[in-house]
C-alpha cells in the first residue's frame, strides 16, 4: 500500500475491514517529508516562521552509532513496528511476521517469540519482565513473559468503531487506549483489566489530525499528532472533564513546513508527516523528525521549547529511509535511542548520544 494517499482516499480504506491493518501498519497516512517536493509558496504559519527561528540558533549535537541488527538468517526482522527498551535488552515487535524479536542491549539478536494468536502486534509496555502488546489485529492486550503469551492474562479490547485507529500505552499501574476515526472523533480511554473504559478525554480538533502513538510524559499522558509539530497532555487519572492541553513544540524545523501550511490553505491534497514517533524520558520528550536518510530526533522540556538537536552523520539523503518508532533510555554518560527502521532495510539501530551541558 502506498503511504501518499489523500485524507479521503484513507477514510474511504478504514471503512474496508481487510485494509484497515494495513492503514494501522503505516501508523497514519500522508506525505512523507522526502516524498513530497517543495512547493512554490514558500508561506509558513508564524509558529513554524519562530520555530524555524530557534532550530537555526541552536547547534546540532552528534548521534554516535551504537548497534544495527536486522534479526538472524532463520529470523529476519520483515516489518518492525514498535521497539521498547526493557530489562536487559530490546524488544521489537514484528507486525509482518506477527512476532516479537529479543535482542541484547548491543542490539545483539536473541531470540524470536511467536505465537499463533499473535495480530499485528504493538509493543505498548512493559512491567518488569513482561511485555504488553497490543493486537491490532485481533483487538486484544496480551501480556507475554518468558517467551510464552500468558494467555490466562489476555484482556479483550472493544474497538468504538470498525473504522477507527487505535494507540494503546500501558504503564505499571494503568491501559490506555486512544482512538481516532471519522465516526469517533479522537479521545483517550482509560482501561480497567477487563478492558472496559472508565475515564475518557476528548481530544478535539479534526480526527485525522490526532492520529499518533500514546505515551507517557512526566507523570501526565501526552498525545502525538504527525501532522503538526503539537502534542497534547492530558492528566494521566483522566478525571471526569478532563481535557487536553495543547503544547506547539518551539524549535521544531522540518522542510516540509510549507507543505504543511500549503494543506491547510487547501493549496495541496496530502498532508506532510512531520514527525513519526516520540519516547519520554523524565521531562524531556524526543521526537523522531523525519529525515530522508539519516536519523534526526529533537529534545524538547516541559514547556514544549527546544532543548537539543541530535543528527547523525550523514553525507547525503535516501527517499527510501523510512524509520517507524523511537525509543530512549538513559545511560551514565547521557542517552541511548533505538529506532526502528522499516527500508531500505528492515532493522533495528541503536545511537549514542553523550549529552553536556
Amino acid at each position: 500500500m502506498n503511504v501518499d494517499v489523500d485524507v479521503r482516499a484513507w477514510e474511504r480504506t478504514l471503512r474496508r475491514p481487510v485494509c484497515l491493518l494495513l492503514v494501522g501498519l503505516l501508523f497514519f497516512t500522508g506525505c512523507l517529508p522526502y516524498s513530497c517536493r517543495r512547493e512554490a509558496n514558500e508561506t509558513l504559519f508564524s509558529a513554524d516562521s519562530l520555530s524555524r527561528r530557534v532550530a537555526a540558533e541552536m547547534d546540532a549535537d552528534t548521534l554516535r552509532a551504537a548497534g544495527t541488527s536486522d534479526g538472524a538468517e532463520a529470523h529476519p526482522l520483515t516489518y518492525p513496528r514498535t521497539v521498547r527498551f526493557v530489562e536487559n535488552g530490546i524488544a521489537v515487535s514484528d507486525a509482518r511476521r506477527n512476532s516479537l524479536f529479543r535482542f541484547g542491549a548491543d542490539a545483539a539478536f536473541q531470540r524470536e517469540i511467536a505465537d499463533s494468536s499473535f495480530a499485528v502486534p504493538y509493543l505498548i509496555g512493559h512491567r518488569a519482565d513482561t511485555l504488553v502488546v497490543f493486537n491490532a489485529g485481533a483487538d486484544r492486550i496480551d501480556f507475554v513473559a518468558d517467551g510464552r503469551r500468558l494467555a490466562a492474562q489476555s484482556i479483550s479490547y472493544d474497538r468504538p468503531a470498525r473504522d477507527a485507529l487505535v494507540y494503546m500505552l500501558a504503564t505499571d499501574t494503568s491501559l490506555y487506549a486512544k482512538a481516532v476515526g471519522e465516526q469517533v472523533g479522537a479521545h483517550v480511554s482509560r482501561l480497567n483489566e477487563q478492558g472496559a473504559v472508565t475515564a475518557q478525554a476528548d481530544l478535539g480538533g479534526p480526527y485525522w489530525r490526532r492520529a499518533g502513538f500514546l505515551r507517557a510524559w512526566d507523570n501526565a499522558l501526552v498525545s502525538l499528532s504527525g501532522y503538526r509539530p503539537v502534542v497534547h497532555r492530558l492528566s494521566s487519572n483522566l478525571a471526569d472533564g478532563a481535557t487536553a492541553d495543547s503544547v506547539s513544540l518551539v524549535g521544531f524545523d522540518s522542510p516540509m513546513l510549507e507543505r504543511s501550511y500549503a494543506y491547510a490553505a487547501g493549496d495541496v491534497d496530502k498532508p506532510p508527516l512531520l514527525m513519526a514517533s516520540a519516547a519520554a524520558v523524565g521531562d524531556t520528550l524526543f521526537v523522531l523528525n523525519l529525515r530522508p536518510g539519516w536519523v534526526q530526533i529533537d529534545a524538547y522540556g516541559p514547556d514544549g521549547r527546544l532543548q537539543r538537536r541530535l543528527v547523525e552523520p550523514h553525507e547525503g539523503g535516501s527517499r527510501d529511509y523510512y524509520p517507524l518508532d523511537l525509543d530512549a533510555r538513559r545511560t551514565a554518560d547521557g542517552y541511548r535511542f533505538a529506532v526502528a527502521v522499516r527500508s531500505p532495510e528492515p532493522r533495528l539501530e541503536l545511537f549514542d548520544w553523550d549529552r553536556t551541558p
